[in-house]
């Protein structure tokens, strides 16, 4: 009979065992630290990466870490990246890899950048979606989420409203993943004020980022800035063409870029009148402030010195002085 309470009390015993486990990992046992980063690669299985979490030191125990996977039902979830696992127990681990939550990449957009650019330098960084990042779909995926989009023209791209800035893109981002935080990032940076001089001008959003991609290519000092928007916004309303070299500069062939007076494009502001079909690049918002808030001025003419200086000149002649005092 004792023999019989022996065998009896052997299924028991493993029942309490498996229990004491899951309780040890229900309260995220911490194991041992000794890293905290590993690289996950593609194709490896469960047993291959608690081969790698523990050889990085992440881990002690590699039978705990795949009895946690297989208690979460993650036995086969666990997905290829890089990972920060600082701090982490096995559950948390586990979750992590589960979820596929990697270390996220740090980019930034530097204030003029076009979307050409900026597409260019995500797909340096290891994100493929150049192609979709650059297609026509975008912006008509996303226009209807934001408000300061709803007087995009037909067929217009977001240039202008990425807003430029440093940003965490997780490891399996998407065209329109990234393009929504920079956008969301736009819609915070234009304020309610600059919203109610926009209205107030009579001017429209589009209208504002066209002046201000233009305003963030030609000068450098907010001051500067102010002052040739008031030139710009003074040569359209006396029927004068713009003439901003850096409108020829968005005329792009593949991945090349053409300067040419001549060139048919509507963004050729010697060509044609008016302000260039959209914006030429995304600026910052000491641009679109510039756009918004003009400084009248005795000027008409501007040009950008070798040494960054922007000069300015009352008339045409004085122009030529200093283009040749300048630039020649």
């Amino acid at each position: 009979m004792a023999k019989l309470k022996k065998i009896l009390m052997l299924p028991f015993f493993f029942v309490v065992l498996a229990v004491a486990v899951m309780v040890v990992f229900e309260f995220d046992y911490n194991p041992r630290r000794l890293g905290d980063t590993v690289t996950i690669l593609r194709g490896e299985n469960a047993l291959q990466i608690a081969t790698d979490l523990k050889s990085e030191g992440i881990i002690d125990s590699k039978i705990f870490f795949l009895f946690e996977a297989a208690r979460t039902g993650n036995f086969r979830n666990l997905k290829a990246g890089e990972y920060d696992m600082k701090g982490l127990g096995y559950a948390a681990i586990v979750d992590k890899l589960a979820r596929g939550q990697g270390v996220a990449k740090k980019i930034t957009v530097v204030p003029g950048w076009d979307m050409q650019d900026i597409a260019g330098d995500l797909r340096a960084d290891g994100f493929a979606v150049y192609d979709e990042f650059m297609s026509d779909e975008l912006a008509g995926s996303l226009r209807s989420e934001f408000d300061f989009l709803k007087d995009l023209p037909d067929g217009a791209s977001l240039e202008g409203y990425l807003y430029p800035d440093t940003y965490q893109l997780p490891e399996k981002t998407t065209a329109p993943g990234v393009a929504r935080l920079m956008l969301e990032n736009f819609g915070k940076k234009l304020r309610t004020d600059l919203r109610a001089g926009i209205s107030k001008q009579g001017k429209t959003i589009p209208e504002i980022m066209a002046m201000a991609a233009m305003i963030e290519k030609e000068v450098i000092s907010l001051e500067d800035k102010k002052i040739v928007s008031g030139i710009l916004w003074k040569r359209l309303d006396a029927g004068m063409p713009l003439q901003v070299d850096s409108t020829l500069l968005y005329y792009k062939v593949g991945d090349g870029r053409i300067i040419n007076k001549e060139i048919d494009s509507p963004y050729n502001t010697y060509k044609y009148g008016g302000l260039p079909a959209g914006p030429i690049c995304n600026p910052g918002i000491e641009s679109v402030e510039a756009a918004i808030e003009p400084v009248e001025s005795p000027y008409w003419y501007y040009l950008s010195a070798n040494d960054g200086r922007t000069i300015f000149a009352k008339n045409y002649g004085d122009h030529l002085i200093n283009i040749a005092k300048y630039l020649e």
